[in-house]
């Protein structure tokens, strides 16, 4: 072999070896760039929750310890504050509609499934404080109005508490707790104010007011009693609170809270 043809072979092979070193060079720098995009698209999905959490998610201390601390009775805590309890003292919850009658709905939102859920909640958190506590329906049934009152009647109920969800279709922004009471019940009333006072104080859930309703329950009951209007699904963001079983065990706390703070 010539030395022509040695020095044409050593410069094919070179320029080779300098095709395969910048091969390597732009598959590293492509590597490179994808981590660097990665690790940005983390950080931001990061920082997005972040944020959703800290700032939208944001929950108030206040609303927390309400929350908690009645939640706390279900494994069993809280015993030194079970003393607050009337000794004897029965409430009576009405999960409003059932069976047949469904109440208002709005999408996949349905009144009486709303109502039943809150009751069963709020029935294991009383029991679980030393409250008595009766409910009208504890599944899909049908129970006619006479009936629910009848048994609030005939146990001579402490409180008979009726749970609905409001709805208003003339605005759509309106939104939060009412509670109702019979305008010739005094004992009625004050029930129905301490519920919206300490309510509104642990301020958790929002609220509207405390009013007079002309409701056969309210009417026929001949024990205290009142009609909770737990929300509007006329109205978007409560809609979807009502159906959520977060929301609904945090509605549920904050009724217990206030009934506890009256017995």
């Amino acid at each position: 072999m010539t030395d022509r043809k040695r020095r044409i072979r050593r410069k094919r092979r070179k320029k080779q070896i300098d095709r395969i070193k910048q091969i390597c060079i732009v598959y590293a720098l492509r590597g490179t760039v994808l981590l660097v995009l990665g690790m940005m698209a983390v950080l931001m999905v990061c920082g997005c929750l972040y944020i959703y959490e800290h700032v939208f998610k944001k929950t108030n201390v206040r609303e927390a310890d309400a929350y908690f601390g009645a939640l706390s009775y279900l494994d069993g805590e809280g015993a030194e504050t079970q003393g607050n309890f009337e000794a004897g003292f029965t409430v009576v919850l009405d999960a409003g509609h059932g069976g047949a009658d469904g109440g208002t709905e709005e999408g996949a939102a349905i009144e009486k499934e709303i109502n039943l859920a809150v009751a069963l909640k709020m029935k294991k958190l009383l029991e679980s404080g030393g409250i008595s506590v009766i409910l009208t329906r504890d599944s899909d049934d049908s129970v006619g109005l006479d009936e629910r009152v009848e048994r609030a009647n005939r146990e001579q109920a402490d409180l008979f508490v009726s749970l609905h969800c409001n709805y208003y279709d003339k605005d759509s922004s309106i939104r939060g707790l009412e509670c109702y009471y019979d305008s010739g019940s005094e004992t009625g009333k004050q029930y129905a104010e301490q519920i919206v006072q300490k309510m509104t104080e642990q301020g958790a859930v929002e609220v509207r007011n405390a009013k007079p309703g002309n409701y056969h329950i309210l009417r026929n009951a001949h024990v205290p009693a009142v009609l909770v209007e737990m929300g509007y699904l006329s109205n978007y963001r409560e809609r979807k609170d009502l159906m959520s079983e977060e929301y609904q065990e945090k509605l549920a706390a904050e009724l217990v809270n206030a009934i506890r703070e009256m017995t």
